[in-house]
């Protein structure tokens, strides 16, 4: 029998470790508690899920994939359950989310960057509670560490590259805050294609290149990676063609279909939003730009920028920033070709 002491230290890791489990891990963990006697599972994502819950001491994997929750946690957990212990889960799981979020969007981001994100859900939770749920983060959802009081991607630190980043590239550029539907389909799907643009590019892989659905999506978000890290437009096609690592390659039927591919993907890559313009996507920054005199001030239909508003047509000038998102003029970027 544990005293006390060793008690309330266990109790109170296994409150650490309940709570940093994500969605799916929770979700197979109280379909294991349902289960007194165990279960035998045969579908390949649940014995992963379950493998994870024996690394973190809450589940029990026995010969033949049988699965049973220890009569030790069972007990525990009938202990330690309560209100404040799953809203403090949901909050854990909401952090990994922004975290996540502020991987794809930001590259470098302030602490005040981040309780934006926080408040998307949680609009009362103070700046210490914040910082609280960060630091605890588990390693494997820790993207960001510490430099000149900034939360810096990690690999973004060699070479000072995050100082070029945010100095030369981002500037004073506001930082773009997303709805909560976005940081949750940011955490899904690792890029946001959901957008008119992205789903007009998918359909168009659906009908004219025979790719199933699943395929298309996922060719969808390689192609929003491209932009992301600055691939030119002709080098995208290319390897999107050659098939990427190890995928079969892609025959386009004609040079007229290659065509309107290459102009869906400029299309939607205007509407990506990457790091260098701290989540905003093309048309955003043109808005931007020229609300701070230094773009074009109207669309091609003669439509004035007001209140910030994106400008959805825009003619691209040879010092207007390149389609692509590679944060460099038209002229010395894509424009060369």
């Amino acid at each position: 029998m544990k005293d006390g002491y060793n008690q309330m230290n266990y109790t109170e890791s296994f409150e650490n470790r309940l709570t940093a489990l994500s969605e799916s891990e929770m979700a197979m963990f109280r379909f294991l508690l349902d289960k007194p006697a165990g279960v035998i599972l045969t579908v390949e994502t649940d014995k992963i899920l379950a493998q994870l819950l024996e690394r973190e001491g809450l589940a029990l994997c026995e010969p033949g994939d049988k699965v049973i929750i220890p009569e030790e946690v069972r007990n525990t957990y009938e202990e330690v359950r309560s209100d404040e212990l799953i809203l403090r889960w949901r909050k854990r799981n909401w952090m990994y989310k922004c975290i996540e979020a502020g991987k794809y969007l930001y590259g470098v981001m302030t602490y005040e960057a981040l309780r934006d994100l926080f408040a998307l859900r949680y609009p009362g939770a103070g700046m210490a509670e914040i910082m609280e749920l960060f630091d605890s983060t588990p390693l494997y959802y820790q993207w960001f560490t510490e430099r000149d009081g900034k939360l810096v991607l990690n690999g973004f630190e060699k070479d000072d590259y995050y100082k070029y980043l945010e100095q030369q590239i981002q500037g004073d550029v506001p930082f773009y805050v997303p709805t909560a539907e976005e940081v949750e389909e940011l955490y899904d799907q690792g890029s946001l294609i959901s957008r008119e643009s992205h789903q007009k590019i998918r359909a168009f892989m659906e009908d004219n290149l025979r790719l199933d659905a699943d395929t298309a999506s996922i060719k969808v978000h390689d192609l929003y990676e491209t932009v992301n890290n600055h691939v030119r437009v002709n080098d995208a096609i290319e390897a999107f063609a050659a098939g990427g690592e190890g995928g079969p390659a892609i025959e386009f039927p004609s040079d007229e279909i290659r065509f309107r591919f290459t102009e869906l993907y400029i299309e939607m890559s205007r509407e990506c939003r990457i790091r260098d313009n701290r989540g905003h996507d093309y048309y955003e920054m043109v808005a931007i730009m020229s609300l701070k005199g230094r773009g074009a001030g109207s669309g091609a239909d003669g439509a004035s920028v007001k209140n910030g508003a994106p400008v959805r047509r825009v003619k691209i000038g040879r010092n207007d920033p390149c389609p692509c998102g590679s944060g460099k003029k038209y002229k010395n970027c894509c424009g060369k070709n």
